[in-house]
């Protein structure tokens, strides 16, 4: 497929939540100011890391989403689905009939921290301790299942892959 028979693409809503705000209007803000997103990381859990520093979302999507909803994310669906939501608002939150909308969301690994929490849950408590929802929280097409599911999306989207080959 060569660029010319690639469909069009509108923009229409835009939504963020990044190390430098937590919406487009304070990061697109601090990206003019020059501000820096990268912090020292003085959490116990980093002691033993080469590297001190990170730039972590400055806002707490649980603070957005509920506590509730977000027990049952990992971080990565929470902070898209943060995202998602402005980006609908900023479109005007349009009515939209289901099966003419579709959500793609990439992702190189999903939900690694509920991977890893699940592990620890695992190997410290057992297999009985583990959520329910640790499986739903570690695909990496989570993301775009929960902000499907709030949108309700029904359109069917191919995601593209890294490796260049397209996703059936």
């Amino acid at each position: 497929m060569s660029n010319n028979d690639r469909g069009s693409v509108v923009v229409t809503g835009l939504g963020a939540t990044t190390p430098l705000g937590g919406d487009v209007a304070s990061t697109w803000s601090a990206m003019l100011a020059g501000t820096s997103g990268v912090h020292r990381i003085t959490e116990d859990w980093a002691e033993s890391l080469p590297v001190k520093i990170a730039a972590p979302a400055v806002a707490d999507p649980a603070a957005v989403i509920g506590r509730v909803q977000a027990r049952r994310m990992d971080r990565c669906e929470q902070l898209a689905l943060v995202a998602a939501r402005e980006a609908w608002a900023d479109a005007g939150s349009p009515a939209v009939e289901p099966y003419r909308l579709g959500v793609a969301v990439t992702s190189g690994i999903g939900g690694i921290g509920s991977i890893l929490a699940g592990y620890d849950t695992l190997r410290e408590k057992g297999w009985d301790r583990i959520s329910p929802f640790t499986v739903p929280m570690l695909m990496p097409n989570g993301a775009a299942g929960w902000i499907s599911i709030e949108l309700e999306a029904a359109r069917a989207r191919p995601v593209p892959r890294r490796s260049g080959t397209p996703s059936t």
